[in-house]
């Protein structure tokens, strides 16, 4: 299912781990407000317009994932199944299964950077709609039907919603067991039926 880079990608994916590194280094040593883009190219060796062009904005140093574009390629496919959450659910334990603990990480260390600043957060919220929104046009070209089908919203918002809610609980949990198991545990939720069972053991 996952799909090898090109060269000119990787050297491009590889800049930008570098750029994120010193930034992550910067924002958890003096603050996410207090650091400026002036600082994070020195500090990576790069003009400031290089973040720019790499990132966009500053907020995007924490959350840009270097598996965003894989996802791109990658999420179709996944979709285009008989049960869209089994195709998902193979998705993500593929991705997470070939991060790596260095990786997860890195993951973990940008979770606690972007929980720990109100713009952060309210960029991450932008994020996560923009998201939303991927999610909702792949399956209303899917099925073809309109995207502001009410099936189509809210399978695509409850969806990503839940895994915004499986971070915070890994964030909450102190990041104590992998992220791919937390996921698992997230689409049985899922096959459930997306309701709080009396009786089912807390986490």
């Amino acid at each position: 299912m996952s799909e090898v880079p090109g060269l000119r990608e990787r050297k491009k994916t590889a800049a930008m781990l570098r750029i994120q590194a010193a930034a992550l280094d910067l924002f958890e040593e003096h603050g996410f407000t207090a650091v400026t883009v002036e600082q994070v190219a020195a500090a990576s060796d790069v003009s400031p317009s290089s973040v720019y062009r790499y990132f966009g904005t500053k907020e995007q140093l924490v959350l840009w994932d270097e598996f965003d574009p894989q996802m791109d390629h990658l999420l179709g496919p996944a979709l285009d199944v008989p049960v869209p959450l089994d195709g998902l659910r193979a998705l993500f334990r593929e991705v997470l299964e070939g991060m790596g603990p260095d990786a997860e990480r890195q993951v973990a260390r940008r979770i606690r950077i972007a929980m720990s600043d109100p713009a952060l957060v309210a960029a991450t919220a932008m994020h996560t709609y923009a998201i939303t929104e991927v999610f909702g046009t792949y399956m209303a070209e899917r099925l073809g039907r309109s995207h502001d089908d009410l099936e189509i919203q809210v399978f695509s918002h409850s969806l990503v919603g839940g895994l915004l809610g499986a971070i915070h609980h890994w964030h909450g949990t102190g990041f104590a067991e992998p992220f791919a198991d937390v996921l698992d545990r997230t689409f049985v939720i899922f096959t459930e039926g997306l309701d709080v069972v009396e009786g089912r053991p807390a986490d």
